[in-house]
């Protein structure tokens, strides 16, 4: 079986000469080698060494959106690779390229280009349809693993079993699924030792049939639950779609955690494990808030990696982001109207002049002017006040005011750290982290949380 897949790669929008003196023309389309698994994605391009292609198109990368790079490639003749019908660059990242005298198959030279993911479309394998496996990041281990047994042998036979209790599949819209383990096995007959790979996935079967976008979608939002419960970024390295149309392949480079966090809902008085949480009546809020939940979760995880301040912040952030409440504002009823109620404010204010310096009286006057129309409107209830009302939260149990909380805001963000209590930070940071818990838990419709006022 061949390392690599053949494909031609053409650049249909990009002049490659005109990033570079050198004359010779650079083709539009080169014969390429996709090289693809889950630690590297590289397309070797092939070109006549005459041509500088590898200068120019080292150049042309530094005028473009690295982010965008697949939308500069087409993709043809990739279909000559068994079973092989499409591949899909459109959402690739362009990580890095790289040139060297060394690079040359034959009397062509190449340069590598490394992306971050790639898409294949296969022949539909008919006994999988209407199924996916969604092979996790190393981080995603922590996902499966309490849901399985140890290894166990017994007259030559071994085998690794879900715990008990722990066989069902949860529902997800028209998906079914459950964390898994797909094993395979390392031996060499000259070792004494062989060794069992446990791979964490996210096995999916579908009761009603499903395109690729909602097979995604559903991958997505399991992904996203996973990642608020354990407290971590949990990502997919390799997606496998069976539709009955075709088999698809989305595979991505795993990108590396300098943090691995094993968190838990006990911070929010939930004590469940990952197993109950699937368990719970989270889909419908999923479903209907995911976009929210998704920057709120993100930020939730990312204030775990930061230094103190920046935590507070990015915690605050997450109350801002959640909270869609407008500012409203209501008006005193008043007894008198009209010229009654005028002539009423005029003698209010002729008896505060007397208590002014007669040099001062004309600047009063004014600032009288400038308040009088404000003074028909009712003091307004803080917003937060107001939100934290809708999600069920008491403000007068706040171990920290509101307005404490804003002071603080603004000392940090406006660089004011020699008013900012680092003590009164550390415990705001605490209570922060269980209000934004909350926050989300609200949004996935999950009510049974209590909030713990102690700071220690």
């Amino acid at each position: 079986m061949k390392e690599y897949y053949t494909l031609d790669v053409e650049f249909p929008k990009v002049d490659f000469n005109k990033f570079s003196i050198k004359n010779e023309q650079v083709c539009k389309t080169h014969h390429a080698h996709l090289y693809a698994n889950n630690k590297n994605i590289e397309i070797r391009l092939f070109y006549d060494d005459k041509t500088f292609f590898s200068e120019k198109i080292l150049s042309w990368s530094h005028s473009i959106d690295w982010s965008k790079f697949g939308t500069f490639l087409k993709v043809k003749n990739e279909n000559k690779n068994e079973r092989l019908r499409k591949i899909d660059f459109s959402d690739s990242k362009l990580c890095g390229i790289n040139s060297s005298t060394s690079f040359y198959e034959g009397n062509l030279k190449y340069v590598i280009i490394n992306i971050d993911r790639v898409k294949f479309y296969w022949n539909p394998v008919i006994e999988k349809q209407n199924t996916t496996e969604f092979y996790l990041n190393d981080l995603g281990f922590n996902v499966v693993e309490p849901f399985y047994s140890t290894l166990f042998g017994f007259d030559g036979n071994f085998s690794i079993k879900r715990m008990h209790g722990m066989n069902m599949f949860y529902t997800l819209g028209k998906a079914k699924f459950r964390p898994e383990f797909n094993t395979f096995s390392k031996d060499n007959r000259s070792n004494r030792s062989a060794t069992v790979v446990k791979e964490p996935k996210i096995q999916f079967k579908y009761t009603k049939p499903v395109s690729e976008e909602e097979a995604v979608f559903y991958g997505e939002m399991v992904c996203l639950l996973a990642s608020f419960y354990l407290h971590t970024k949990i990502d997919y390295s390799l997606r496998r779609i069976h539709l009955p149309e075709h088999t698809i392949t989305i595979l991505q480079i795993e990108k590396k955690s300098c943090y691995e966090s094993k968190g838990n809902l006990w911070g929010f008085n939930i004590y469940w494990d990952l197993h109950n949480f699937f368990q719970s009546k989270w889909q419908k809020g999923m479903m209907q808030h995911y976009n929210l939940l998704s920057k709120a979760i993100e930020l939730f995880n990312q204030a775990l990696l930061v230094d103190s301040n920046s935590e507070f912040l990015i915690r605050y952030n997450i109350i801002e982001i959640c909270n869609n409440l407008k500012e409203e504002s209501s008006k005193f009823n008043f007894i008198l109207k009209g010229n009654d109620k005028k002539n009423k404010f005029n003698c209010a204010l002729n008896l505060l002049l007397e208590t002014v310096e007669i040099s001062d009286r004309a600047q009063f006057r004014n600032k009288w002017t400038s308040l009088c129309g404000k003074l028909d409107y009712k003091p307004m209830q803080s917003i937060l006040d107001r939100f934290f009302t809708t999600q069920n939260l008491n403000t007068s149990e706040f171990p920290i005011t509101i307005s404490k909380l804003k002071d603080m805001r603004n000392n940090i963000t406006h660089g004011s750290i020699e008013k900012v209590d680092m003590e009164l930070v550390r415990k705001a940071n605490k209570f922060l982290y269980r209000i934004n818990g909350i926050l989300i838990l609200n949004l996935l419709g999950i009510k049974e949380w209590k909030l713990k006022t102690e700071l220690r």
